[in-house]
């Protein structure tokens, strides 16, 4: 199965018109991608989340809500009862929640949503996992991966640069914040390669600035299907 792309439409929640148009253009591009929304979209005061999903899932292609939940299991079954009701296809939870997902998850069974489990955001590294969690980065990975996986995860989030921690495990491995070698910014802490990241075992890889600010994002979005494939 070829690798899954989520292009990143960061821009929703403040410029929707402009983002809306260059999805709808990416839209018509062949290949094996989705897109992928925030909380801050979602939370828009003025509308629903029905009519927000709307015209994303009008393109035809999957949907990941990147909520980043971590919540008592009360809150947790709620969010994920109402995203599955509205066909959102990925969705997303710390790990760090632990115990309080097993019975949130449940309402994803016998539905196409699937719930992946947050590891490490690639915006921290090395220094960071040392400093909370008393261990290196690639230790750090596979330690909440093993949890997500135990509470009935999906599949699980994580850097790139930590894949091989993971490579054993029989689980989706997604990797946000890949990088191709044209295009250079400082968000990403753990920035990795499509390319890199798709030889190391990532099912799913998340792009987003490198496509929405290329002059042609058509083009940028054939070009980084075309390395991970």
């Amino acid at each position: 199965m070829k690798p899954l792309l989520f292009v990143a439409l960061d821009d929703l929640a403040n410029k929707e018109g402009k983002t809306l148009k260059v999805a709808e253009q990416l839209s018509g591009v062949e290949g094996n991608f989705g897109f992928k929304i925030n909380l801050d979209y979602l939370l828009n005061p003025e509308k629903g989340s029905k009519a927000l999903l709307r015209p994303i899932q009008q393109f035809g292609r999957l949907v990941f809500s990147d909520l980043k939940m971590w919540n008592g299991t009360r809150t947790m079954a709620s969010v994920i009862e109402n995203l599955v009701a509205l066909g959102v296809d990925y969705l997303n939870v710390y790990a760090l929640a632990d115990e309080l997902l097993p019975k949130a998850i449940q309402n994803t069974e016998g539905t196409k949503t699937k719930v992946l489990g947050l590891t490490v955001l690639t915006h921290y590294n090395e220094a960071y996992c040392q400093k909370h969690f008393r261990r290196s980065l690639p230790e750090t990975v596979r330690h909440f991966a093993e949890v997500a996986v135990k509470a009935g995860c999906h599949g699980i989030i994580l850097p790139g640069t930590a894949l091989e921690a993971v490579a054993d495990l029989d689980t989706i491995k997604v990797v946000p914040g890949v990088r191709p070698t044209w295009h250079k910014d400082t968000r990403h802490e753990e920035e990795v390669e499509p390319r890199v990241a798709a030889e190391k075992g990532a099912n799913v890889l998340v792009c987003g600035s490198p496509i929405m600010k290329s002059e042609n994002p058509a083009e940028a979005l054939r070009r980084i299907l075309a390395e991970i494939q």
